[in-house]
């Protein structure tokens, strides 16, 4: 495998967040197996394998990929995406504010729990390229998360899947801090669709039955533009991450509990004529 020695660019964040990535803004292009070494800190900060032990299980996640219903949102640069979360969600108070486990896995269950397998290889390869850092992570999981939206051995919380989707330059928010996320990367005749890294001047072509690992939160990443080869073409990247808002949650009984009173609480005050707080 092959370790870079980097140092991370002062660059002007005004001129590349919420922008669509391209690929003429990084000079390299990375497509074996690597690793990441900040210059100044000396830490890996991001790594980059193709597990072939893995391939199989890869192929079965792939399959299933294709049959799950997607959901289609528009981001504020015009942007459409089509995703599906996955995994544990936090109390949202707007939406639905108790903790519970996504509507993903209700929807369709099989599904589910095949997309949810992947963390499992996702975390097995976590632990045997940085087990420090993954230690630290699990840690952190079973101490600061109830045991009821916890997925075995394993330390993330969530995820989401991105279908054929290229992403404007964003760090991401909500995350465990100074940890890793997991990024596996599933696709068929497809061009373009790497991963870019303008601070680090690099972009992974992240190929097939990859995984990408990172702190999305304190790199700035973005997806260069997707080439169809075919109509059927697809390009799923699977996330899985940890959210600091679960830290919040309590037992599946208590959160039912809570949501009632909350919801009592709500209709008492709409039937007394007194505004409703949020």
């Amino acid at each position: 495998m092959q370790t870079l020695v980097l140092e991370k660019k002062k660059i002007d964040l005004r001129e590349f967040v919420q922008r669509r990535a391209n690929e003429s803004d990084c000079a390299t292009l990375l497509k074996d197996e690597f690793r990441v070494v900040d210059k100044e800190t000396g830490k890996v900060v991001c790594l980059y394998i193709k597990p072939r032990e893995d391939a199989d299980a890869l192929s079965e996640i792939f399959d299933c990929c294709t049959t799950v219903k997607y959901q289609e949102t528009f981001r504020t640069s015009g942007l459409k995406t089509t995703s599906r979360i996955f995994g544990y969600n936090p109390r949202n108070a707007i939406r639905k504010d108790f903790c519970s486990i996504t509507s993903f896995a209700t929807e369709q269950p099989n599904q589910h729990a095949k997309i949810m397998s992947g963390g499992a290889i996702a975390a097995k390869h976590y632990a045997l390229h940085n087990s420090e850092l993954y230690s630290e992570h699990l840690k952190t999981t079973k101490e600061r998360i109830v045991e009821d939206y916890r997925h075995a051995d394993v330390p993330f919380t969530s995820g989401i899947i991105n279908d054929n989707n290229p992403l404007c330059y964003h760090f991401d928010s909500g995350n465990f801090k100074d940890v890793w996320s997991a990024m596996i990367v599933l696709k068929k005749e497809i061009g373009g669709g790497y991963l870019s890294m303008p601070e680090y001047g690099v972009m992974c072509e992240v190929k097939d039955k990859s995984i990408f690992y990172f702190d999305g939160q304190s790199i700035l990443h973005g997806v260069t533009p997707i080439t169809k080869m075919r109509p059927d073409s697809r390009r799923f990247s699977i996330v899985y991450y940890s959210l600091r808002a679960m830290w919040n949650c309590t037992p599946l009984r208590e959160e039912i509990a809570r949501a009632r009173m909350r919801r009592e609480q709500v209709e008492n005050r709409r039937l007394s004529g007194k505004p409703v707080k949020t």
